[in-house]
C-alpha cells in the first residue's frame, strides 16, 4: 500500500472517530428552529401545555394534535419586532414563577378546568393590581399573544380548512328569479 494514501486514510478515521461523539443518535427531542427567540425545550413544552389548554382536544383535534405551540413560535419569531418577542419570552419564562408566588400552586395541574380558570383569572387582571403583582404585564402580553396566535393557527389548521370549512369553487348556487318581498322589512 501507498505511504501517502495509508496516511490519507488513517487523518479520515481519526477524524471520524473524533466527530462520532457530536452525534446525537438519542431519542430526545430537537428545539424548533428560531432565528431571534431563544427558547429552550422546557418553555416549548409549556407553551404547548398553555395552547392545549386554550383550544383543548376532543371532538375535534386540539392545539397539541396540531402542534399549533409551533405555529406561535414561528410567528412570533417571524412576525414581531424585537421588543415584543423580547416581551414574550419574558413572559414565558416567568409564567410558572408568577403562577407559583401568586396563585400558590403548580402549574399544570391535572384538572383541565382549573387550568382553564387560572389563565382567564389571569388574563382578566387588570392594571390597578400590577403593582401589586410584578411581572404581571409580561405574563399578560404573553398569554395574548399566545391566545390570538392560538385562535389564529387553529383556523388556518389544514383540518379546519378542509374538514369543517372545505374550498368552493363557486360560492353558491346561481338562483336568477328570487323574491324579494319577505326580504325588506320597513
Amino acid at each position: 500500500m501507498n505511504r501517502r494514501a495509508a496516511l490519507k486514510q488513517a487523518a479520515l478515521i481519526a477524524g471520524g472517530i473524533a466527530w462520532l461523539p457530536s452525534c446525537n443518535f438519542g431519542p430526545e427531542r430537537v428545539a424548533v428552529a428560531l432565528n431571534n427567540l431563544q427558547i429552550d425545550l422546557d418553555h416549548q413544552d409549556l407553551l404547548a401545555q398553555i395552547t392545549e389548554i386554550i383550544i383543548p382536544s376532543g371532538e375535534v383535534p386540539g392545539a397539541e394534535d396540531l402542534d399549533l405551540y409551533q405555529f406561535v413560535l414561528v410567528m412570533v419569531d417571524d412576525c414581531l419586532p424585537k421588543e415584543d418577542q423580547q416581551a414574550f419570552v419574558s413572559g414565558l419564562q416567568k409564567f410558572v414563577p408568577f403562577v407559583e408566588e401568586h396563585f400558590e400552586t403548580s402549574f399544570p395541574q391535572k384538572d383541565q378546568q382549573k387550568n382553564e380558570e387560572m389563565l382567564a383569572q389571569m388574563m382578566a387582571l387588570d392594571e390597578s393590581q400590577a403593582e401589586a403583582m410584578p411581572g404581571l404585564e409580561d405574563v399578560q402580553s404573553f398569554l395574548d399573544l399566545t391566545k390570538g396566535y392560538t385562535i389564529q393557527g387553529f383556523m388556518s389548521s389544514e383540518y379546519i380548512m378542509t374538514k369543517k370549512f372545505p374550498y368552493k369553487l363557486v360560492p353558491g348556487e346561481y338562483q336568477a328569479c328570487v323574491s324579494t318581498d319577505g326580504l325588506i322589512v320597513m
